[in-house]
Parts: structure tokens; sequence; C-alpha cells
């Protein structure tokens, strides 16, 4: 007898190797545009003029937009946030503040959508999510267990 999960992950198996293959090769972001704009061109029945003067237009709200919203981080928002998807991801809701680290630079990236980030801010952001979201479990049987790096947390 198979079990449910089992089967399911059999299934799924065979449905990636029974797919056809793909007909055309993956395309960069600029082919894309480009392509997605001579598509505008043949089937929207407009003059191609239209269609630049409409891109120019979406790219300069686009960067007008972009200039006057500041990519604001909420530390404490951050923190609860990224405490709790650690503890879910890891087995046992059991973690090491590199876990934390790398879950808050993960949704620094996110939040600021690219952009370069301070100094120190996901410092800040683990700062925050240990002293505020995290116990610490360790048991220390060595030296080295004492420092920061390897101490064990869970959530509280």
């Amino acid at each position: 007898m198979v079990s449910k999960r089992a089967r399911a992950k059999l299934e799924r198996i065979a449905a990636r190797k029974t797919r056809p293959p793909k007909k055309e090769k993956a395309r960069s972001l600029t082919q894309l545009r480009a392509d997605w704009k001579q598509s505008a061109i043949l089937t929207s029945g407009v003059a191609a003029s239209v269609i630049h003067y409409l891109l120019e237009h979406a790219r300069a709200a686009a960067a007008a937009i972009r200039a006057r919203v500041a990519a604001v981080v909420d530390v404490a928002l951050a923190a609860a946030d990224v405490a709790a998807t650690v503890f879910v991801m890891n087995e046992g809701g059991r973690f090491h503040r590199r876990h934390l680290l790398a879950e808050a630079r993960r949704h620094l990236t996110l939040v600021q959508r690219g952009r370069r980030r301070e100094p120190g801010l996901d410092d800040q952001v683990v700062a925050a999510a240990i002293s505020a979201h995290c116990l610490d479990i360790s048991e220390p049987k060595t030296v080295s267990g004492l420092e920061a790096g390897y101490r064990l947390y869970t959530a509280r």
C-alpha cells in the first residue's frame, strides 16, 4: 500500500516526465518587452506612434512614483515577520542567529525592491527579532557554544 504522500510525489514525477518539451527557449526581459511592444502595435489597431507615446508616459510615471516612494523599513514589523518565518521553516522550530540573518536579508531585499539598504539594518532586524520574539534554548557544552552565533533559539 502506497501512502497518500508517496502517491502524490509519484504523480508529480510522472507528470514532469510525460510533459511535452517547451516549444520556445527562455527569452530575456528585454526581448519579452520588445515582443510585447510589437504585439501591441500589431493587434491594437492604433498607430505605432500612439504605442510609443503611451510607453514613454508609463515609464515616466513609474520613474516619478519610484522617486517619491521611499522604501521605509519598519524594524519591529520586519523582526516579527522574520522570526515567524524562520520558526515555521526550521524543523522543530529551533534555529540559530544565522537563519534569522538570512531571512532578514531576504525580507529586506523584498521590501526594498532591490535598492541598497543601509549598513547594519539586517543586524538591527535580527537583534529586534531575538529580543522580542525569540527564546534562547541553548545548553552550551563548550566555550564556543557561549558565542552568539552558536546560540539556539525558538519562538516565544
